[in-house]
C-alpha cells in the first residue's frame, strides 16, 4: 500500500481529533474555521498570516553546560488568531533542518531580518494555515537553532518535543529573543504531530509520554525501537558507532561541541556484544521508561512501507500491538 504523506495527513480520523474544539473568532465579520466533508476549508489568508518564533525550555540539559536546553520553535498562524480566534496546531519536529535537509528535496529554512521564517520546508504551512491551523516547525534539540546535543532518539530528543506541546497548553515556559516570557494564548492547545523516519519516531516518542494536548500523530515510516534499528537478533545490521554517527549527521556544529555525548552514546550502545541494556531501554518507545505505547492517548495514523529495508515492519507492528484499546487508529 503506497500512501503519499500529505494525503495521509489529511485523513478524517486524526484531523477530526485536532479540530474538535476549534474556538470562535472575536468578530463575526472575520473568517472562522469551516469544516466540509470532514475536511477543514481554506478560508484564511496565508499572505497575512502571523509569523513569529520562540524558544521553549526543555526539562533536560543534553550537552551538560549547566542550563536546560532551549528549543527553537517557528510559528505561522492565521492573522485572526491575534484577535481572539483560538486555533489548533500542526507540529513538525525534525532533526533534519541542518543536515541533510527535509523531505525528498532536502529543503532548508530561510529567515528574514527579524529571525522569522520566510520559507518553511515542505508544504505544511501552505496547506494548513489557510484552513485555520497554526503550524509550528520545531528544531529538534541539538539541531539548527535549538540548544543542546542530538541523542539519536534519546530522552532529550523526545522530551524537547513534549515541552513544546506543554508550552502550547500553558504548562512550559518559552522566551523571545530578549528573554521575555511568551505564552501561546492564540491556540486551543490541541495538536497533531507529523513526520517521516526520525521525525515520525519523535511523534511516536512524544505520544508515548502521555502528554495532554497531543490529539493525534501521523508517523511515516517511523522507528519505535532504536535498538531494532541497529540490531537483528542482537547482531549489527549496519555498522559500529551508528548512534554517534547519526547524532553527528544531523548536527551542523563542530563535533567537539558534543564529543562527550557522542562518547556516552558509543559506550552505551555496546556494539561489541550487541546486548540490549539500559541505554537502549531509554530509546524504546514500545515499553520504555521515557515513552511507552501503553501511555499513548492520541489517535494514531501510521503510514508504513512493507518493502522498507531501513525501518522494518516490526517497528510498526510491535508498537501497534501494544497500544491500548482506547486509542483510535487507522493505518
Amino acid at each position: 500500500m503506497s500512501v503519499h504523506p500529505w494525503r495521509a495527513s489529511l485523513a478524517a480520523l486524526p484531523l477530526a481529533a485536532v479540530t474538535a474544539v476549534a474556538g470562535a473568532p472575536a468578530a463575526s465579520a472575520e473568517p472562522k474555521i469551516e469544516v466540509s466533508g470532514g475536511l477543514t476549508q481554506p478560508v484564511f489568508s496565508y499572505t497575512d498570516a502571523i509569523r513569529e518564533h520562540v524558544r521553549v525550555q526543555s526539562p533536560l540539559d543534553s550537552d551538560g553546560d549547566g542550563k536546560k536546553d532551549l528549543v527553537r520553535v517557528d510559528v505561522i498562524r492565521p492573522k485572526e488568531s491575534g484577535s481572539g480566534l483560538k486555533v489548533p496546531v500542526i507540529m513538525h519536529q525534525s532533526p533534519y533542518f541542518d543536515n541533510p535537509g527535509v523531505g525528498f528535496q532536502l529543503d532548508h529554512k530561510k529567515y528574514d531580518a527579524n529571525g522569522n521564517l520566510t520559507k518553511f520546508p515542505l508544504f505544511y504551512d501552505n496547506y494548513f494555515v489557510p484552513r485555520g491551523y497554526a503550524f509550528v516547525s520545531v528544531d529538534m534539540v541539538g539541531t539548527r537553532l535549538s540548544e543542546g546535543c542530538p541523542t539519536g532518539g534519546g530522552p532529550s530528543d523526545v522530551l524537547g518535543g513534549k515541552a513544546v506541546i506543554d508550552w502550547l497548553n500553558g504548562r512550559a515556559p518559552a522566551y523571545d529573543d530578549n528573554g521575555d516570557p511568551v505564552k501561546a494564548t492564540w491556540t486551543t492547545g490541541r495538536t497533531g504531530m507529523i513526520g517521516h523516519s526520525y521525525e515520525g519516531a519523535l511523534a511516536i516518542g512524544v505520544a508515548g509520554t502521555g502528554v495532554a494536548g497531543l490529539e493525534t500523530i501521523v508517523p511515516l515510516a517511523a522507528p519505535s525501537s532504536w535498538y531494532d534499528m541497529w540490531r537483528a537478533n542482537g547482531t549489527l545490521t549496519d555498522f559500529k558507532g551508528g548512534q554517534a554517527w547519526l547524532a553527528k549527521r544531523v548536527d551542523a556544529d563542530p563535533p567537539e561541541k558534543c564529543a562527550a555525548v557522542h562518547q556516552r552514546m558509543t559506550t552505551g550502545s555496546d556494539d561489541t556484544t550487541g546486548d540490549y541494556n539500559a541505554y537502549w531501554d531509554e530509546l524504546d518507545y514500545r515499553d520504555g521508561p521515557i515513552s511507552s505505547a501503553r501511555n499513548v492517548r492520541a489517535s494514531v495514523f501510521p503510514v508504513v512501507g512493507m518493502h522498507d529495508r531501513n525501518v522494518m515492519g516490526n517497528q510498526f507492528s510491535q508498537w501497534w500491538a501494544a497500544l491500548p484499546r482506547r486509542v483510535e487508529r487507522k493505518v
